[in-house]
């Protein structure tokens, strides 16, 4: 019979022959079979060759390491940074013929920033916005030397965008009269050489529907946030339809104004009027169920409530958006009223993907798994997954294989399987919470959750779908344990986690926003993990006694306020991961952000805000904002990483700050709002040996992984061969200011 291309190719050799010559090596031993093999692995290596120097051809579907190959071809002789997992340099190459068939265009300059960054752009010719007389027979009516005051309120009138907080100015249309300062220099704008490149660093992601939180009070609303911080909403941002096209304000990742939302409304609802299908506004209301039209949404201190007669509100449920904090005010009836749920699809944005969000967590989760120092028992089995549960709010178990409504049933579950003589210790369990809602979904249930972990057993939670497999004629089979999706979800508990392990037992929890303490119990637990989480509480392992001994705690692209270890001997990695001991959700009684007498701690990339108090200390490009007193500081060493003075240290290298820098200098943030997209982002005026004092030239901190600076040098180096003659450019600084015009 004839096989499929796909197959290995030791089959296809065998399929080539004889049915009788096969059957006769079967009888003498299959030594001809196994000589075959040997072929075959080699035939198979030689195609995988073929295939891959086929696809090196195409800048598309090429190795990373062969970019710089295709780019030689074409004449390009200097590329951006390569940062893995974060950029690429193929746009930059595939699109250089387009760069020269254009060049000296302020859209090809727009599309260089773009694909030097990996950060959409937006490039402004300030000559376009001077105040200058014109010919009566061509008026520039699009840049007035007046700004007008009647402009419908549902439309962005000129004045609005003027704010630098909007959009960092580069929406500015009312004209100006002519700046004599430079570009270059940060401080000049509006003269007639200058062109400047504005770089919006901000990712958008879209949660899709999820339950708001409830108000401590009736005034607050509720908060689309999973903490109830205050965050501004946002757009997801238009695919631009070509190079040719400049960046307006629906192509770029930036908070969603007020104005911008009542104007979407206001076409919606005409739309709707009309008894079509409107196109999906960027933040949608469901209450109990319902979900709200256009009608019934109403943009918060711009807008009434809708009404059928004059005085009469509408019958039924309405509410008032927040855009600028994220809130939404329910009314029933015209009343103010509290539903019994509350959904909000929503869009937020965020400087890098760490903590809870819906973002593509898949490459991370699989190295967190990969790297997780725990190995099963060999005596009865190793780490495979043997068993997993999903968990939907809601669900009704079909039969004993799930789906589970809640969170703890899960937990219950597994513990009367380990309880029992079938116990699957030395393998891994898994729980796929497969949805965005807040456990326990009842709020008169218990919030708080613990479980039991026996010996030498692994237990991962993680946010993620998983699907079961359809066979034929309809008839849909159990899905494959540990084959699950962590992608597009940020599901919430809503009190403490407690977790006790014996001998050799691990967590891993990834993708999970809870809002009280993660609490390891006495015991003997190996490792937890804490993968892409957000902890409004704090980590606490044993604070009490001297148990779990040897205990390794990893928390990788993650926020919590605090960790405290008790007085056995523990280890803590810390990597690409935010530890606020000083922020609003703070813990009472100090500032310690970590805290552990025999804690030898490793961090990497981080952001600490506290004081720092352990045994031993081993870090790179990170930030201790917070004296460090380090017991043993005869080992370990801290790499391009800020400290402050006061503190004891192992030795430093290459820190800040350095013996002759100003005794002043520290980080300077943006915002320390958990809830603003640039929580914890450096700010322009942060000093430099901070800003660009990190490894390699990048910054210092949570976002060194970012390259942050080395996109912003990329940027204006690979402009200059692209730019009209005779103009001069700046490159406007990626962190925009948090603030917004109402």
């Amino acid at each position: 019979m004839s096989l499929l291309p796909g197959t290995p190719a030791t089959d296809r050799v065998l399929d080539l022959l004889p049915t009788h010559v096969l059957r006769r090596d079967a009888e003498t031993g299959g030594l001809l079979a196994a000589l075959l093999a040997a072929v075959g692995g080699e035939l198979d290596l030689l195609e995988r060759d073929i295939d891959a120097l086929y696809a090196s051809w195409f800048i598309e579907t090429c190795p990373e390491w062969v970019v710089p190959y295709l780019a030689d071809l074409v004449g390009v002789v200097d590329l951006p940074p390569l940062l893995p997992g974060v950029t690429t340099r193929r746009a930059f190459v595939a699109n250089t013929a387009r760069y020269r068939q254009g060049k000296g265009t302020p859209a090809v300059a727009e599309q260089v920033a773009r694909d030097a960054t990996g950060w959409p752009a937006s490039v402004v010719e300030y000559h376009r916005v001077l105040a200058m007389s014109t010919a009566v027979n061509h008026v520039r009516l699009d840049r007035p030397a007046t700004a007008t005051i009647r402009t419908p309120v549902e439309l962005a009138g000129p004045l609005e965008l003027v704010a630098p907080e909007v959009a960092q100015g580069a929406l500015h249309r009312v004209a100006h009269t002519v700046e004599v300062r430079r570009i270059a220099s940060g401080r000049g704008r509006f003269g007639i050489p200058n062109l400047a490149a504005f770089l919006f660093p901000h990712q958008v992601v879209d949660l899709g529907w999820a339950p708001a939180r409830r108000p401590d009070t009736a005034d607050d609303g509720w908060s689309v946030h999973p903490l109830g911080a205050a965050t501004p909403l946002f757009a997801a941002p238009e695919v631009e339809p070509g190079i040719e096209h400049l960046a307006q304000e629906a192509d770029l990742p930036v908070p969603l104004r007020p104005r911008r939302l009542l104007a979407l409304l206001t076409a919606a609802r005409e739309v709707e009027a009309e008894g079509a299908q409107a196109a999906p506004l960027p933040v949608g209301v469901r209450i109990e169920g319902e979900e709200l039209s256009a009608e019934r949404l109403r943009v918060n201190r711009l807008e009434d409530l809708a009404h059928q007669a004059p005085g009469v509100p509408l019958d039924g449920w309405q509410a008032m958006v927040d855009a600028l904090t994220g809130r939404v005010h329910p009314f029933r009836d015209g009343a103010r009223a509290e539903p019994d749920t509350l959904e909000v699809r929503h869009a937020y944005g965020d400087t890098a993907d760490v903590g809870a969000g819906g973002y593509d967590r898949r490459i991370v989760h699989d190295e967190v798994l990969a790297d997780d120092p725990y190995r099963g028992d060999p005596a009865r089995g190793g780490p495979d997954v043997t068993a997993q549960r999903a968990v939907i709010a809601g669900s009704v178990p079909l039969d004993e294989n799930g789906p589970d409504p809640e969170l703890g049933t899960a937990f219950e579950t597994f513990e009367s399987v380990w309880d029992s003589t079938e116990s699957p210790a030395g393998s891994t369990c898994v729980i796929s919470i497969g949805d965005n809602a807040h456990y326990p979904t009842d709020p008169a249930l218990p919030a708080d959750l613990a479980v039991s972990i026996p010996q030498a057993t692994r237990l991962v939670v993680v946010a993620a779908t998983w699907m079961p497999r359809v066979l034929g004629a309809g008839e849909i089979s159990q899905p494959v344990p540990g084959v699950h999706d962590a992608v597009g979800l940020r599901p919430v508990l809503r009190g403490d986690l407690t977790v006790t392990g014996d001998g050799g037992s691990s967590l891993i929890l990834d993708g999970l926003v809870i809002e009280g303490d993660v609490v390891v119990m006495p015991g003997a637990m190996g490792s937890v993990t804490l993968s892409q989480c957000t902890i409004g509480g704090t980590i606490r392992v044993a604070e009490d006694e001297a148990s779990n001994p040897g205990i390794v705690l990893r928390v990788v692209r993650s926020r919590c306020s605090a960790i405290r270890f008790g007085p056995a001997a523990a280890s803590l990695e810390l990597r690409e991961s935010i530890v606020d001991a000083e922020g609003p959700s703070a813990p009472g009684g100090g500032s310690d952000a970590v805290r552990g007498a025999a804690l030898h701690l490793m961090l990497e990339g981080s952001t600490v805000v506290g004081r720092v108090l352990v045994r031993t200390l081993a870090g790179s490009n990170a930030i201790l904002d917070g004296r460090v007193v380090v017991e043993n500081r005869q080992t370990g060493c801290l790499r391009y990483s800020y400290a402050p003075r006061a503190s004891r240290v192992p030795r430093r290298y290459r820190c800040s700050p350095t013996p002759t820098a100003d005794p002043a200098t520290r980080p300077v943030y943006v915002s320390r709002e958990p809830g603003s997209p640039s929580y914890l982002a450096l700010a322009p005026g942060c000093p430099g040996e901070i800003a660009q004092g990190g490894e390699g030239g990048a910054e210092m901190g949570v976002h060194h992984h970012l390259g942050r600076p080395l996109r912003v040098r990329a940027a204006a180096r690979l402009l200059a061969p692209y730019l009209p003659v005779a103009l001069e450019f700046g490159v406007r600084a990626p962190v925009p200011t948090d603030g917004q015009q109402g």
